[in-house]
């Protein structure tokens, strides 16, 4: 027989009482609540718990002080752990475990987790960079609280809200004839050399969006990091299509780079946020909002590229 948690309270008021009236005045439940729970604890332990005495109360046997004393901790521990429950959803404390699947995370990232973490010294950061079914798959395990990422086609049991929709541009070197324009087609693009970012979501999107160009295509290389492929196109090796730039235009080589709107093509990805639905810890929804407000701004919006 299972005992409940309520009975628990019940039987220690009881012991700690020595009276079946007293605990059940004190609990504002009726003398037979009390009793049948007494009851309860005995059958559930097999062993007799209290001795009852007409007109003089209850007294707990040498059996029941043992099972008092684990009631009690049993009882402190679960109450304990629901305070700690409530201050972990209302507080801006601990640890906020992110999942990026964003390759200029970096470049925003740190402008809006900054503020909140100076702002509360007692909270942390462990950031991730994954793929778009890992942040998903790590959201619902647990793992994050939280992600950053293409919502290109979201599982059903992720709350999304979208950042920020990026139409894809051409990089290039400053010292390419593009870098000088206001705009440039899809078919000019396809007609260069190209340095393509190998990251699930992106890669098929480019791949695509080339071919319909209708004419053959010439990858000079690919990596699976941005700053590569932006290292590669400043030291003359291609042009790359992406979507969102950084807030520099220089690349980890000291190369200068530039970024031209692609005039024929109006489709791009959008960068959501993800979370699991529901009431959450308060420190999330905070994240939430701060992503939202960030490109709301201009310096959020500096990171689309528009024609």
């Amino acid at each position: 027989m299972q005992l409940s948690l309520r009975a628990m309270r019940y039987v220690r008021t009881a012991m700690i009482r020595g009276s079946i009236s007293e605990a059940a005045s004190e609990l504002y439940i009726a003398a037979s609540a009390v009793s049948a729970a007494l009851d309860q604890a005995e059958a559930a332990f097999g062993m007799t718990l209290v001795t009852r005495a007409r007109a003089k109360g209850i007294f707990p046997t040498a059996a029941g002080r043992v099972i008092l004393q684990r009631i009690d901790d049993l009882l402190e521990r679960y109450d304990a752990m629901l305070v700690e429950g409530s201050d972990m959803q209302s507080s801006l404390t601990g640890q906020l475990k992110l999942g990026y699947y964003a390759p200029t995370a970096p470049a925003f990232l740190p402008r809006i987790l900054s503020p909140l973490v100076t702002a509360n010294p007692e909270l942390s950061l462990v950031l991730e960079e994954c793929d778009n079914p890992e942040a998903q798959s790590g959201l619902l395990d647990g793992s994050y609280d939280a992600i950053v990422f293409v919502a290109d086609a979201p599982l059903p049991q992720i709350d999304v809200t979208p950042l920020i929709h990026a139409p894809c541009y051409c990089l290039c070197s400053s010292g390419h004839p593009f870098a000088g324009r206001a705009s440039v087609t899809m078919l000019e693009v396809a007609a260069e050399p190209l340095v393509i970012l190998d990251r699930p979501v992106a890669t098929s999107y480019y791949r695509e969006l080339l071919e319909r160009a209708g004419q053959p295509i010439k990858i000079a290389a690919s990596a699976n990091s941005l700053e590569m492929v932006r290292a590669m196109v400043g030291a003359g090796l291609g042009c790359s299509i992406l979507n969102m730039r950084p807030s520099t235009a220089c690349s980890y080589a000291g190369d200068n780079l530039a970024a031209v709107p692609i005039a024929d093509v109006s489709s791009g990805l959008t960068l959501s946020l993800g979370v699991t639905p529901g009431p959450g810890r308060r420190v999330v929804q905070v994240f939430a909002d701060a992503c939202v407000a960030y490109f709301a701004t201009a310096e959020g919006l500096e990171h689309v590229v528009m024609a």
